[in-house]
C-alpha cells in the first residue's frame, strides 16, 4: 500500500506531541501571571507601593509597578515572541528543525532564573523577553516540523496539536496558580516553565529529523531512513515526489510522481528503478540554498503566497482575541466578584475542549471551511458583545466572551499555523514562517498596547471594529485562501504554483529586471 494512503504510525504522534511541548510552554508563560498578578505587584499586609522582604533573604516579596509599567513588563513577552520568530529562519535551516528546538529551550531556563530572582521591574521585563523568545521560536518551528513529518491525510490534525498544547498549558498554569497566588507562590510559578523544557530536551533526540530538511541538505540516505520511521507501507512514490519537488524536478517536469517507480531497495543508493527517471534525478540533484525573506518576496509566486498568509496572521490578532481576553477579567469581576478567577479557568477549559473539536474537524471539513465558520462566529459575537456592553447586560457579556473564545479556538486559533507549514517549499519555509509568526507576535503586542486606549475612546463600540475586521478577513479567506486538506506538500506546491520552479533562474531574472 502507498504510504500516502496507509495508517498513521504512533511514532509520528509521539514526535508531534514532544515537539508541541514547546507551545505547551508558550501557553504556560502566556497566562502564568494572570491570577497571581496582584501578588507580584503588592506585598502582603502592607500599603500598596511598600516593599517587604522574605525572612533572611535579600529578595523582595513583591515588585511594585504602576499599571503602565506592569503592562509594559508583561507585554515584553510579545516582544520576545517577535524576536524568537524572526530568529527562526536561520536556526532551523542551519541546525534543522529538531535540533534547533533542543537549543532554544535555553531561553526558558534563562527567563525562569531572571524572573524567579527579579528585584526590579526591568529585570522582570528582561525575563519575560527571554521566555517570549523561546515561545515565539517554538510556535514557528513546530508548525514547520510537524507539517514535514506528517502524512497528508493527518497533517491538519497533527499540526493542530501545537494549539491544543498551548491551550492545555494555559489551563494547567491557571489551575496551579490558584494554589500559588501568594508572595512566595508567584516566584515558584515563573520557575515551572523549566519542567516542560527539560522533558522536551530529553525526549526530542528520540524523535525523527525532518526528511525534507535532510533532502535539502543533500543527505538523501538519512532522509530515507527517517522517512521509513515515519511511514507505513510503500514509501517510494511519496519519497520520490518529495525529492523531485525539492530538487526542482529537472528533467521530470512532464512526469507525475506516480510514474516514477522504485523498488524496495532503492533510495539508499539514490537510484530509481526507472532508468530514465533515475538518470534525470541523479544528474540534476541539487540541494537548494535556503532563501531569506527578501529573496522569497522577490519571487512572485512565493511573494503572493506570503502576502496571503501574512494577512491571515495579522488578522488573527487584529480581530480581537487578546483584547477580549484582556477585557474578560474585568467583566468577570463585575459579574462574579472574588469568584472571577474560577470563571477565567472555566474559559481556559472551554478553550481546550473546543480546540479538541477543531482538531477532529480540520481534516474532515478542511482548513478553509473550518476557518470561515470560526471567523463568522467571531464576527457575530463581537456584534452581540457591543449590544451587551451598550445596554450593560452583564450575563450576556459573559456569554459573548465564552462563545467568541470558542469560535476562535475551533478554527482561527490553529489553522494559521497549519497554513504556515504546508504553504511553502522547503527552501522558503523557514524564512516565510518566521515572517508570518513575526507579524502575528507584532500585532499581538500592538493590540495589547492600544486596546485600553481604544476602549476608552470608543467605549462599547470598540468591538464593532473587531467585527468589521472579522468580516474583512472572512471575505479575504473566501476569495484568496485555497483548500489544502489531505494533500501532500508537493500537491499543494502544484496547486499554489511553486512546485518545480527554478529558484536560481527566478532570482537572476529579478536581478536582471532590477538592473534594467
Amino acid at each position: 500500500m502507498d504510504s500516502r494512503n496507509s495508517n498513521l504510525k504512533p511514532f509520528v504522534i509521539f514526535c508531534a506531541m514532544i515537539a508541541s511541548l514547546g507551545t505547551f510552554n508558550s501557553g504556560f508563560n502566556t497566562s502564568a501571571l494572570n491570577i497571581p498578578g496582584h501578588a507580584v505587584r503588592e506585598c502582603p499586609g502592607v500599603a500598596s507601593g511598600v516593599v517587604t522582604y522574605y525572612p533572611n533573604s535579600p529578595l523582595p516579596q513583591c515588585i511594585p509597578m504602576s499599571d503602565w509599567i506592569w503592562g509594559v513588563a508583561t507585554g515584553m513577552f510579545a516582544v520576545g515572541g517577535l524576536i524568537g520568530a524572526m530568529s527562526n529562519s536561520y536556526l532551523i535551516n542551519k541546525f534543522g528543525r529538531r535540533d534547533s528546538m533542543i537549543m532554544m529551550n535555553a531561553n526558558f531556563f534563562i527567563g525562569a532564573v531572571l524572573l524567579s530572582v527579579a528585584t526590579t521591574s526591568a529585570q522582570f521585563a528582561i525575563g519575560r523577553i527571554f521566555v517570549g523568545i523561546g515561545s515565539g521560536f517554538m510556535t514557528c518551528v513546530i508548525s514547520v516540523y510537524v507539517s514535514e513529518i506528517s502524512p497528508p491525510k493527518f497533517r491538519g490534525a497533527l499540526t493542530s496539536i501545537l494549539q491544543l498544547f498551548t491551550t492545555l498549558g494555559i489551563l494547567i498554569i491557571e489551575c496551579i496558580s490558584l494554589g500559588l497566588d501568594s508572595a512566595i507562590g508567584w516566584r515558584i510559578i515563573v520557575v515551572i516553565t523549566v519542567a516542560p523544557a527539560i522533558i522536551q530536551m530529553v525526549l526530542l533526540p528520540f524523535c525523527a529529523r525532518s526528511p525534507r530538511w535532510l533532502i535539502n541538505e543533500n543527505r538523501i540516505d538519512e532522509a530515507r531512513a527517517e522517512f521509513l520511521r515515519l511511514r507505513n507501507g510503500d514509501v517510494d512514490a511519496e519519497f520520490n515526489d518529495m525529492i523531485l519537488g525539492i530538487t526542482k524536478g529537472k528533467g521530470n517536469t512532464d512526469k507525475s510522481p506516480d510514474k516514477v517507480n522504485t523498488t524496495d531497495t532503492d533510495g539508499f543508493d539514490n537510484t530509481p528503478a526507472t532508468k530514465e527517471a533515475g538518470e534525470d534525478a541523479a544528474a540534476n540533484f541539487e540541494s537548494e540554498a535556503q532563501l531569506n525573506i527578501i529573496q522569497v518576496m522577490s519571487i512572485p509566486v512565493l511573494a503572493s503566497v506570503c502576502m496571503k498568509i501574512f494577512v491571515v496572521h495579522a488578522c488573527s490578532q487584529l480581530t480581537g482575541i487578546n483584547a477580549i481576553m484582556y477585557y474578560s477579567t474585568s467583566i468577570f469581576e463585575l459579574s462574579f466578584g472574588n469568584n472571577a478567577k474560577y470563571v477565567t479557568i472555566g474559559v481556559a477549559a472551554l478553550n481546550v475542549v473546543v480546540t479538541v473539536v477543531g482538531l477532529s474537524l480540520i481534516d474532515r471539513l478542511g482548513r478553509k471551511t473550518l476557518l470561515l465558520i470560526s471567523i463568522a462566529g467571531m464576527c457575530i459575537w463581537c456584534v452581540i458583545m457591543t449590544i451587551a456592553m451598550r445596554f450593560l447586560v452583564g450575563a450576556l457579556q459573559v456569554v459573548c466572551i465564552m462563545l467568541y473564545v470558542a469560535s476562535y479556538a475551533v478554527g482561527y486559533g490553529m489553522i494559521p499555523f497549519v497554513l504556515n507549514g504546508e504553504s511553502f517549499p522547503t527552501y522558503a519555509v523557514g524564512a516565510a514562517s518566521s515572517a508570518c509568526l513575526a507579524i502575528n507576535w507584532l500585532f499581538n503586542f500592538v493590540i495589547g498596547l492600544i486596546f485600553p486606549t481604544l476602549l476608552a475612546a470608543c467605549g462599547p463600540y470598540v468591538f464593532l471594529i473587531f467585527a468589521g475586521l472579522s468580516l474583512f478577513v472572512f471575505l479575504f479567506v473566501l476569495a484568496f485562501i485555497p483548500e489544502t486538506k489531505q494533500k501532500s506538500l508537493d500537491e499543494i506546491g502544484r496547486q499554489l504554483g511553486w512546485y518545480g520552479i527554478d529558484v536560481a533562474e527566478a532570482l537572476n531574472r529579478k536581478k536582471n529586471k532590477t538592473k534594467i
